[in-house]
């Protein structure tokens, strides 16, 4: 009876999970929604300089609040953090829709690039609470899949609300997204409230997490420590193909529209890779999706380079996203691994804080005649600087798992 009463409660667990991560979902749309018709209003209204503004504001801020996010984030209440943080999100998004300035919403989202990324680190330290019957990896796939559908959709609704009633209606929609989330969020601080019992088992840290104190979460592992650099390359790299293929795909497709496509490829690609990421094969070892799917990323960026035929990189470009949502599934499993639970929030506004520094430099490397050179040969470069920024730390790694074994054949033989 008792195992019957378990079984169902981690069935509503799981179905909570999924719910969740739809409305997560929505918010994500709505996020995604607002930035985009933000971006096409500043180029409007302040030319090339406001678009360039507005990515610093979503960059530079969330760098410099990132280790007092991971502070409040896993030191205080942690769905009164986030109900709060959601409150301020809202208003700032009610805000910017009821003045309808420019220069209003641009301060306001260096706000709002912070509470994004407070947000970010408390679903990840939810995500285990509510796993229910899911695998880590697959309950954190899910919201990688959010993110993937979300990039999909969002450019695609926010261009024509933006054409058809103006930025106004995109903001109100992004304030109902996070008011959704937000109500999300109270049901399900009382859910949890009332099976105490599940808190605390979807809050035990990982096998392989080391309880640390303060200081960098992220590098305190070893083999973390190593995968950090195959996941800083790629960030790093794929921004400033990014920046780089803006120029070189609308010149190889000759329109805008063949340009759409292929960027669509690659979200697609990213969802089924989200997905795949999820399984047990790679849930269970984190490091072969984070090197497995940078490995596809690089390639798919430097075959970009190398051949420039429209048709033929739409099912590279699939390829390509494909290992990005495999790799990006990897990440967050393999903070889970070796992080204890208690430092999830300092882990997760670190990672962040890696991620917008690398964008801002890869928004650098990318652009063509600043730093390297024409568009193509910044593609070429950053497809094969990927590649050996994996193979590095697979030998590295390699190279640990190795000593591992010898040090316990040592110890067995002195055993014996």
């Amino acid at each position: 009876m008792r195992h019957v009463r378990r079984d169902g409660v981690q069935v509503r667990s799981s179905v909570r999970c999924v719910l969740f991560c739809v409305i997560a979902l929505l918010s994500m749309l709505g996020e995604g929604m607002a930035l985009f018709a933000l971006t096409l209003e500043s180029a409007d209204q302040l030319g090339s300089w406001g678009v360039t503004a507005l990515f610093l504001i979503g960059l530079v801020p969330p760098i410099l609040a990132a280790p007092a996010i991971g502070r409040w984030v896993d030191g205080a209440a942690l769905f009164r953090v986030w109900i709060l943080n959601l409150c301020v999100h809202i208003g700032i998004f009610a805000v910017m829709a009821i003045f309808a300035n420019i220069l209003l919403s641009l301060a306001l989202m260096s706000v709002a690039s912070v509470c994004a990324v407070i947000n970010g680190a408390v679903v990840f330290k939810i995500i285990p609470r509510i796993r229910g019957g899911f695998s880590l990896a697959r309950a954190s796939s899910f919201l990688v899949v959010a993110t993937s559908l979300a990039g999909i959709i969002a450019p695609a609704i926010a261009s024509i609300a933006f054409a058809r009633a103006g930025i106004g209606a995109v903001l109100w929609c992004a304030t109902a997204g996070f008011l959704g989330l937000a109500m999300a969020a109270v049901v399900l601080s009382r859910s949890l409230a009332a099976r105490r019992h599940e808190v605390q088992t979807g809050s035990e840290p990982a096998p392989n997490a080391r309880i640390t104190g303060g200081g960098a979460a992220l590098v305190r592992h070893p083999r973390l420590r190593i995968l950090l650099l195959p996941v800083a390359a790629i960030v790093l790299f794929t921004a400033a193909e990014g920046v780089a293929g803006v120029f070189y795909l609308r010149e190889i497709t000759d329109s805008d529209t063949g340009y759409a496509v292929l960027l669509g490829a690659w979200s697609v690609g990213a969802v089924l890779g989200s997905l795949l990421g999820g399984n047990r094969r790679f849930g269970a070892r984190s490091s072969l999706p984070i090197l497995l799917g940078g490995g596809l990323v690089g390639t798919s960026i430097l075959i970009e380079g190398l051949w420039a035929n429209a048709v033929g990189l739409a099912m590279v470009f699939l390829a390509g996203g494909l290992g990005n949502g495999l790799h990006n599934t990897g990440v967050r499993t393999a903070i889970y691994e070796h992080v204890p639970e208690s430092r999830h929030g300092a882990a997760w506004a670190q990672l962040r804080m890696l991620i917008n520094i690398m964008v801002a430099l890869g928004y650098l490397i990318g652009t063509p005649g600043l730093l390297v050179g024409p568009a193509r040969t910044i593609i070429v470069v950053s497809g094969a600087v990927t590649l050996l920024a994996i193979i590095l730390p697979a030998v590295l790694l390699g190279r640990t798992a190795r000593g591992g074994v010898r040090r316990q054949r040592a110890v067995a033989e002195s055993v014996g």
